[in-house]
């Protein structure tokens, strides 16, 4: 069970933050963490008081460790600042492994309530590959259609409906966004970690010095990251009152930050604590302390803008309170999404310029007349608030993501800042920290067999992350104007602005981990398409086990366990040719000498190279024992591998996932396709070239 120490209680558990119970019985535990609170017997239920909070510590949720003091000195292998959303993404990478993680907090414990929320299609794949998918969409609320609202067209005053367009990207084939407050994502990742002994998370904690001795910073075994470590104690909330209704509101306004490092020290804290670490990262958010010591500038738009961001229930006879609204008029546009318990979230733009007001300074009565002027000639009365605060946006990112020979990182907002308008801030964290993670983890585990390759490795991350943040600046500052001013064109922009969103327009550049083929320098620009293309992500898709003709998604089968695929779509295996095809290649990937112990099952560890097969066949003519071993190894501990083979064909409740279409494979051709371990294409091969298998693996210089 991982350690968690935890601050003392203080007030920051909010009305509505679920409890669950401390002590989880055995039964209830998994290989993927812990079941979600509602399934364990005996756990209270959630208890709604807009007038109270309590005075229980954050941590009091979770089974923790109170009086435990960690040692003086201790050595690890990453060192994680920050335990949000991209400190505990990251720290999925390396659940089930012999990597020693430390995560370090100054908070005093999780994030209670509110904070970000909204969550990409990409991002609930990566919540499915860390075994914590269903539990997200089983508290998610699901957004289908967005309405569109600006000024009249006659001249009056108020705002109508322009349109009502479906919030659908059609190549995906599931839904685009789901909403799940940050406060219940923390949760859920945090409870996966739990459970596993090599990760430790300690709150009110904070790092006050750093120091990176270069002189061996190309050595695989040793520490050069040393920093100190100290308690400290952070008042994060601030309790407002408003008269609103008569009604009295507790609100997180802010994370207030004391002091040049970020915290303000206990006059009865005990002396540091020394940590020594192979790597550090600072995913701290936009205030960075890692930020500062690295020495990163952050660069970009100088004009900022002040939100305020409420989550409520309305009182409104507002028609299209239960969609997502872009609400347009002279004084701004306001962003509203239902969630669920009848909440919605808004944020209201409240001023603008490059001379603003401190947002801590800010009233809810403020927020609350900036959102009822725009969203005249309709009501907008307050039920009742769970969470508000008001922040300053700045469109920045750092200079660097990576330091020190790539010793140090940064993720998510440590290193980019912008608007919540297109709903990007918790996803685009959680991918910098997923694209992060799989390197990270094959390098401490010994997987990359040399010093340049292990910094070829780690640089990807910032030549792979950096342009996405920039393209996300860019795209910001545009998205607006697609409602300020709608073209002729808006129904395709909107389109194309939902895509983005998504993540279709990402395509990482050629590295040792995105390989072009053989005779090609470079690709034409990224289509906004699910498509096969190296340096993209996987389209998601449909297919059912060969074994028992079972669907699933594709990727809910592609667990984070820091293994690349070599998937092998080999059209009609039917017809003999691409039987004897699939045979060939499959009889070569266990014999040839380069790759035979990377495919393979070595002593029951798992290989670094999983073999998939998608085929297209009817799944009564395959033989799945009849194919070579590669595509279903035998363990002496549980037998076959019956699910490395699927089938392109008729499932008997869901119909037709029809791969081979949705992504333009030919079924009498196929194609191979590497797909790294964080679900991007790494190349795209013909089918039995596994030659150009060999050339990927060795470019990266794995074993």
């Amino acid at each position: 069970m991982a350690r968690l120490i935890c601050g003392p209680p203080e007030t920051n558990w909010q009305p509505g933050a679920p409890r669950v119970s401390s002590q989880l019985p055995p039964e209830l535990t998994n290989d993927i963490g812990l079941y979600p609170p509602s399934k364990v017997p005996g756990t209270p239920r959630c208890v709604h008081d807009k007038h109270r909070a309590s005075t229980a510590s954050p941590c009091s949720d979770y089974p923790i460790l109170h009086n435990m003091s960690p040692p003086a000195s201790t050595k690890v292998d990453l060192l994680i600042v920050g335990a949000g959303p991209a400190g505990l993404a990251l720290a999925n990478w390396f659940r089930g492994s012999n990597i020693k993680v430390l995560i370090v907090d100054k908070k005093p414990g999780p994030t209670p309530r509110g904070q970000a929320e909204g969550l990409k299609s990409t991002t609930n794949e990566i919540f499915d590959s860390y075994g914590i998918g269903p539990q997200v969409t089983a508290e998610s609320w699901r957004l289908e259609e967005i309405a569109c609202w600006g000024p009249r067209k006659d001249g009056g005053e108020g705002i109508v409906r322009e349109q009502v367009i479906p919030d659908r990207v059609a190549e995906l084939g599931k839904p685009r966004e789901t909403m799940l407050q940050q406060s219940r994502v923390e949760h859920h990742m945090l409870h996966n970690i739990l459970s596993h002994d090599n990760i430790e998370i300690r709150y009110s904690t904070a790092p006050i010095s750093v120091d990176v001795d270069t002189s061996c910073v190309h050595e695989a075994d040793t520490f050069p990251v040393s920093v100190s470590l100290e308690k400290v104690t952070t008042n994060t909330n601030t309790t407002i009152g408003d008269t609103t209704n008569g009604t009295n509101y507790h609100a997180t306004n802010g994370h207030h930050i004391n002091g040049q490092n970020g915290h303000q020290p206990d006059e009865h804290d005990a002396p540091s604590d020394k940590i020594s670490a192979k790597y550090i990262v600072g995913c701290d958010g936009a205030r960075s302390w890692l930020r500062k010591q690295l020495d990163v500038s952050m660069e970009g738009d100088l004009t900022d803008s002040v939100f305020g961001v409420v989550d409520m229930v309305p009182k409104s006879n507002f028609p299209d309170i239960r969609r997502v609204c872009y609400l347009r008029a002279a004084s701004g546009t306001i962003l509203l999404v239902p969630r669920s318990n009848k909440e919605v979230r808004m944020y209201i733009p409240v001023e603008s310029g490059t001379a603003l007001p401190d947002p801590k300074d800010l009233t809810f009565g403020r927020v609350m007349d900036a959102a009822r002027k725009i969203i005249a000639p309709y009501t907008m009365e307050v039920g009742s608030v769970s969470w508000w605060s008001a922040y300053r946006v700045r469109q920045r990112v750092g200079n660097h993501f990576s330091r020190l020979n790539e010793r140090a990182f940064l993720v998510g907002d440590a290193v980019h800042t912008h608007s919540p308008k297109a709903g990007q801030g918790m996803n685009t964290s959680i991918q910098d920290a997923y694209n992060l993670g799989w390197k990270l983890r094959l390098t401490l585990k010994g997987k990359v067999r040399s010093s340049g390759a292990r910094q070829d490795l780690l640089r990807t991350y910032e030549s792979e992350r950096r342009p996405v943040a920039l393209d996300l600046i860019a795209f910001d500052k545009g998205f607006l104007k697609l409602f300020a001013a709608p073209s002729a064109q808006f129904d395709t922009e909107i389109l194309q602005a939902l895509k983005f969103t998504t993540g279709l327009s990402i395509r990482y550049p050629p590295s040792c981990a995105v390989q072009l083929p053989k005779g090609i320098e470079q690709l034409g620009p990224s289509l906004l398409k699910a498509d096969l293309v190296p340096g993209k992500r996987l389209p998601d898709f449909r297919v059912v086990y060969q074994a028992d003709g079972v669907p699933t998604w594709m990727h809910k089968r592609l667990s984070a366990t820091g293994q690349f695929r070599v998937m092998i779509f080999a059209g009609d295996i039917s017809d003999s040719t691409a039987s004897k095809r699939l045979h060939d290649v499959g009889k070569y990937l266990g014999e040839s000498k380069s790759l035979k112990h990377v495919v393979m099952p070595q002593s029951e560890q798992e290989p670094l190279v999983e073999v998939l097969v998608v085929h297209c066949a009817e799944r009564d003519l395959v033989d799945l024992l009849a194919l070579p071993e590669v595509y279903r190894p035998w363990s002496d501990e549980s037998g076959y591998d019956f699910w490395r083979v699927f089938a392109d064909v008729e499932s008997v409740h869901d119909g037709h996932g029809r791969a081979y279409e949705r992504l333009e494979i030919d079924r009498q051709v196929g194609c191979t396709v590497v797909v790294r371990p964080d679900g991007y294409i790494g190349a795209v091969l013909e089918v039995d070239d596994v030659e150009g298998v060999e050339r990927y693996f060795e470019g990266m210089n794995v074993s």
